[in-house]
């Protein structure tokens, strides 16, 4: 059978309890028959010098018939007296002079008789077949001298037959009591343990975990209110990720639709800029004023755009896969720099390289990649004013590989930078950006397995950092071309 909690707890709550209530019984009766034990022998030695007290002179100390019949009327009043001997003590030896048991002299020895003589008072505690008892031998002082003694014996019998019985009810008691508490003890473990442990069954045996009502300060309202807390938190994150799920969907509708749209645009499109040339070369040269070229070439410009913006709105609702091959970033990175590098120089800017050589090579696809490298460089080249510079550096940081373009140009402002990732969202000049290119390169780094992240002040440039798992190591270097 499996024991919950509150078996075990009670169970070795018990153990304790029982443990613990019989031993200090035990020493408690042990201590207590000590006590008693003494408080009998005191009374014995004050006992045998109160009948050392009684004997007034050598003549009656003497007279065995008086002193016997002394003796026998102590004797019939106190059952606990075993036997009572009066010994002289002269020069020469001890002797006895009265008994109440003629047959059997108490077994004191002459080293006793000696320790007497000197006016001490000896005791000791015997256990023989009859039970145990104390023996006590008190002197008799007479004219200042010590003339004999009075030995005695008592019985310790009924003292341990009620001591037997007293030990007896205490460990019945103690029994008693430890169940007493062990029931106690349960309906405290009950209403202390089992009730909160149920309240949180019931809060978390719904569909949705429901709040713990706190009902103390202990660790159980503590634990309550944590677990209120965690409910909270799970649920804000359960309605973010809701409401992520919800904007992954109309986005993905919303691609769907830009799709249809755009590939519906595109002919029409592609028509009208036919029929603009067509126009152009229909019309005689003298009929082509200054004023008709401008608004031919706004027409022509604005079309341009237009078409740019729907080839790219295709691409990136039509991406199709493309194998993943061993990519050189070192390599990748200098090609793409090479690209750029007449456009930096056009605009009178720096570009400088920093290209860790530990860098390994990545399973990844190519182009895809060389894309978001060539977009954040078309975005720093835009962004920076002339004079200013652009940096590239790679590097591998343990289980990663970044690559970071950095520049010196005007930044992005705090609201705009957490939207920077957002499709449409762009800091340029309308007819300098659509806002899908860091769009296009999250989406990108995202497809690999990694982030692409961005450090930005305003007026005084940006960084964007994309970083990989190293999980798409090539197997090696060798012999791998990009």
């Amino acid at each position: 059978m499996r024991l919950g909690v509150r078996q075990k707890l009670v169970l070795l709550s018990l153990l304790i309890l029982v443990v613990v209530s019989f031993t200090f019984t035990a020493v408690q009766l042990d201590l207590t028959r000590t006590w008693r034990e003494e408080d009998l022998r005191d009374r014995a030695v004050i006992f045998a010098r109160e009948m050392a007290a009684t004997i007034g002179d050598r003549h009656e100390l003497e007279s065995g018939a008086l002193i016997d019949r002394k003796i026998h009327q102590i004797m019939a009043v106190r059952p606990s007296v075993l036997q009572l001997d009066i010994v002289r003590l002269p020069p020469g030896g001890g002797a006895v002079v009265a008994t109440s048991e003629p047959a059997h002299r108490l077994p004191f020895t002459p080293a006793d008789e000696v320790a007497v003589r000197g006016g001490a008072v000896l005791s000791r505690l015997l256990t023989d077949a009859g039970g145990r008892s104390w023996e006590v031998m008190a002197p008799i002082r007479l004219d200042g001298a010590v003339a004999g003694a009075v030995a005695a014996r008592f019985s310790l019998n009924r003292f341990d037959a009620r001591e037997a019985r007293s030990r007896t009810v205490a460990f019945w008691l103690t029994a008693i009591s430890v169940l007493v508490m062990g029931l106690l003890m349960t309906l405290a473990v009950h209403g202390v343990v089992n009730r909160p442990i149920e309240r949180f069954a019931r809060a978390m045996r719904g569909a949705e975990a429901e709040p713990v009502a706190v009902t103390s300060n202990d660790e159980f309202g503590a634990l309550a209110r944590r677990f209120n807390d965690m409910i909270a938190r799970a649920r804000e994150r359960l309605f973010a990720m809701q409401r992520d799920l919800s904007h992954a969907e109309r986005l993905a509708l919303s691609g769907r639709i830009v799709a249809e749209v755009a590939h519906e645009i595109g002919t029409p499109l592609h028509s009208v800029m036919g029929h603009l040339e067509l126009l152009r070369e229909d019309l005689p040269p003298l009929a082509v004023s200054e004023t008709i070229e401008r608004r031919l070439r706004v027409i022509e410009s604005q079309l341009g755009r237009l078409r740019e913006i729907i080839d790219r709105l295709l691409d990136l609702t039509r991406r199709s896969p493309q194998p993943a091959v061993p990519v050189d970033v070192n390599g990748l990175v200098q090609e793409t720099v090479e690209l750029v590098r007449p456009a930096v120089a056009a605009a009178r800017l720096e570009l400088s390289v920093e290209a860790d050589p530990g860098v390994p090579r990545l399973l990844a696809q190519r182009s895809e990649l060389q894309q978001v490298v060539l977009n954040l460089l078309t975005n720093a080249l835009d962004a920076t004013p002339p004079g200013g510079a652009i940096r590239v550096a790679t590097r591998a940081r343990g289980d990663e590989v970044e690559v970071e373009v950095a520049d010196t140009g005007c930044g992005i402002a705090a609201p705009e930078l957490k939207r920077v990732f957002d499709p449409f969202v762009t800091t340029k000049d309308p007819e300098r950006g659509t806002g899908l290119g860091l769009f296009i390169c999250a989406q990108i780094v995202h497809d690999h397995g990694g982030r692409i992240d961005v450090a930005s002040e305003e007026g005084r440039g940006s960084t964007f950092r994309v970083v990989l798992p190293l999980e798409r190591v090539a197997v090696s270097a060798q012999g791998a071309h990009p």
